[in-house]
């Protein structure tokens, strides 16, 4: 079976008309269920996961497609919190592979396919044959040449829009804003978690444009309650308090823009009952994000790789130094070779000390660890390179606290050697 990795990441066409094809070729299966579509810097991956959790407490069968994964391909596509099974991956994805390899050979001029392309018409594919009743459907990478921007949503979401990927979407927020609002359809409602007014601004006006009603959590008095190694609270409006499972103050309001989503369903017609938000919302696991794999000694993993996300990170560990753990973190670090160094400058003050290392699984290349080792000890902070993972935990292993992030590649890449080890769980 082809999964991932034996097609390119980005085509050399932009536009969707590659997609457009691979679905009819198909039967366009994309047509066949409803979809919430979520777009955003940060923060899509869990607010899908609390809006599809809560989906499913309410009695629906719910569909949820996400990227990239952790451990295993299979976790892109999930039926109600559980991922395909291999037969039915191998199904789909031959059958996606099959009208790929059509169009390329009746369109050359529009270039190869790409990879998520092909996982996205599998999806597609998976979720028609599942009978899903509701698709959360997560965009790849922008929103308007994305992929999975050929279908027409009940809900639209923009959860965030900062700064990353400039060199696909745009060098300011205004620009990356307008990429992530290519999302947006005629007459469909907008839920917006974006505090930027910038990006606000320019998200309202291609709303206006559109006729879809625009709904945005900085217009809902909700009330952030904190959180803990157990998880956090908020007060939302008509809810009272809400418990969520995720940490860090992020994903208080992560959680404030899934609730506002499902708001908009009900009054699209679903009946969410307020038990199955509560439980849908507390029970909620996205793995990878501040995820805590051992509580003593901690050891923490995180996939935040972008200008928003280790900012956020870095506020979560420093709440966690003053009321866990009292020491500072030993931070295990790997990035893409595409990313910013400037990007580590919010964790240098809340790291004892970084072990550079490199994920080898990505689509891109790693960062050389001691170009991130020698960044870090010019500005005064202790510093280690391994560019083998194994070398890297070991050392890890006697530190504590812990925390792993830098790039979701690096933290599956750490699941997966954690999985491996007789007695440790991740």
């Amino acid at each position: 079976m082809k999964t991932v990795g034996d097609r390119e990441r980005f085509g050399s066409h932009l536009g969707l008309e590659r997609i457009e094809l691979v679905c009819a070729a198909l039967g366009n299966p994309q047509y066949a269920s409803k979809f919430i579509h979520v777009a955003g810097t940060s923060g899509k991956g869990s607010v899908s996961a609390f809006i599809a959790g809560v989906l499913k407490h309410s009695g629906l069968k719910v569909g949820l497609f996400t990227s990239p994964h952790l451990e295993e391909y299979a976790e892109r596509f999930q039926i109600d919190g559980r991922p395909i099974d291999q037969d039915t991956l191998a199904a789909v994805v031959t059958q996606a592979e099959a009208a790929c390899l059509a169009v390329e050979e009746e369109h050359p001029e529009l270039g190869k396919v790409t990879e998520f392309e092909r996982a996205t018409a599998a999806a597609f594919l998976f979720f028609q044959q599942a009978q899903a009743d509701v698709v959360v459907l997560e965009t790849g990478l922008g929103g308007r040449l994305d992929a999975t921007n050929v279908v027409h949503p009940l809900l639209t979401v923009i959860t965030t829009v900062h700064l990353d990927h400039e060199d696909r979407l745009g060098s300011t927020v205004e620009e990356i804003a307008w990429e992530k609002g290519g999302i947006i359809k005629e007459g469909v409602p907008l839920v917006s978690g974006v505090k930027v007014p910038e990006a606000n601004g320019v998200l309202k006006e291609l709303a206006s444009a559109k006729g879809a009603p625009w709904h945005s959590t900085q217009d809902v008095p909700w009330v952030g309650h904190g959180w803990c190694l157990d998880g956090g609270s908020l007060t939302y409006p008509g809810l009272g308090e809400v418990q969520i499972g995720l940490l860090g103050d992020h994903q208080l309001e992560n959680a404030a823009t899934a609730l506002s989503a499902l708001m908009e369903l009900r009054k699209l017609g679903y009946n969410l009952p307020s038990f199955a938000i509560y439980q849908g919302m507390k029970e909620v696991f996205w793995p990878g994000r501040l995820e805590v794999v051992r509580p003593s000694p901690l050891l923490i993993l995180d996939g935040a790789h972008n200008q928003e996300g280790l900012a956020a990170l870095a506020r979560s560990l420093q709440q966690l130094q003053e009321r866990v753990t009292s020491q500072p973190f030993t931070i295990v670090f790997g990035m893409m070779q595409n990313k910013r160094l400037e990007l580590l400058d919010p964790l240098l003050p809340v790291a004892q000390r970084f072990i550079f290392t490199a994920a080898q699984s990505g689509r891109l290349a790693p960062l050389d660890p001691e170009v991130l080792r020698d960044y870090v000890q010019s500005r005064g902070g202790e510093a280690v390179a391994y560019p083998d993972l194994d070398q890297a935990l070991e050392d890890a292993a006697r530190s504590n606290p812990v925390c792993v992030c830098g790039s979701l590649y690096l933290v599956g890449e750490v699941k997966r050697l954690l999985h491996s080890r007789s007695g440790i769980t991740g």
